[in-house]
């Protein structure tokens, strides 16, 4: 009976150490480690569905920024899973996401060109859960997915806004993706961006690293936006760049 009653006692003190919040995940999501970061994810993506756990942590922050390194990981499963929990955790927090949408916009508009087309899909279905929680104001661009799974994309600009030096950049990249697919989505979404902003797309994008035969396309279809009559850009946009370091 002595024995027995230690035994419990002992027990009872390491349940008393467990920490009954996001902190228990912390060192698993912070890990470099692929094994720690496999098996955290386990246990973060159940503690995630039940609302009635809290999301409290003692460093929001860093948990979050160290979901986004899952997702710009190598390893599509650890990527995967790092869109999922932040696609959970913006689920949860609603509106107090909104501080972290920034980087996590970018880190998913990366892995729109991804070879796994579960990631592709998960990056956009998180783009999309974002539309519900975010004004106009605070994102440069609203995402919907047609009947093909695509990313289709339509620019708002706003002072608030991301700025467009940052995702145009990474557009442009995907310009010249494996997946040509992706590759078509980049180009309708530069068009897009072209007929909002104007002419200082043409000369920004000739700046970047695109082959002369896209660049050749790019213009030709600018050309056919402005003959078609489709243009929606006001003369307050012409002094918009999208080179690094401008706005």
């Amino acid at each position: 009976l002595f024995y027995k009653s230690i035994t419990i006692s002992m027990t009872d003190t390491s349940q008393t150490h467990q920490p009954n919040n996001l902190d228990q995940f912390y060192l698993g999501v912070v890990s470099k480690e692929p094994s720690q970061r496999l098996e955290c994810f386990a246990g973060l993506e159940e503690y995630l569905k039940d609302q009635n756990n809290t999301l409290e942590c003692e460093d929001t922050y860093g948990f979050v920024s160290g979901l986004l390194k899952w997702v710009e990981c190598s390893n599509y499963r650890i990527a995967l899973n790092g869109l999922k929990a932040l696609e959970a955790f913006a689920e949860r927090l609603g509106g107090e996401f909104e501080r972290y949408i920034d980087d996590v916009v970018l880190a998913c508009i990366d892995r729109l060109g991804d070879s796994k087309d579960q990631v592709r899909n998960y990056a956009s279905d998180l783009l999309t859960k974002l539309m519900t929680i975010s004004t106009a104001q605070r994102l440069s661009a609203s995402f919907a997915i047609d009947k093909t799974g695509r990313l289709l994309l339509s620019f708002v600009f706003g002072a608030s806004s991301i700025q467009l030096n940052k995702l145009v950049p990474l557009i442009c990249k995907l310009v010249t993706d494996s997946n040509g697919q992706v590759r078509q989505q980049a180009v309708d979404t530069l068009v897009e961006i072209y007929r909002h902003v104007g002419e200082k797309v043409r000369n920004d994008i000739a700046k970047r690293d695109i082959p002369e035969a896209k660049l050749k396309i790019l213009y030709e279809k600018f050309d056919d936006v402005v003959a078609s009559g489709r243009m929606l850009a006001k003369e307050d946009n012409s002094n918009v760049s999208f080179i690094d370091g401008e706005s």
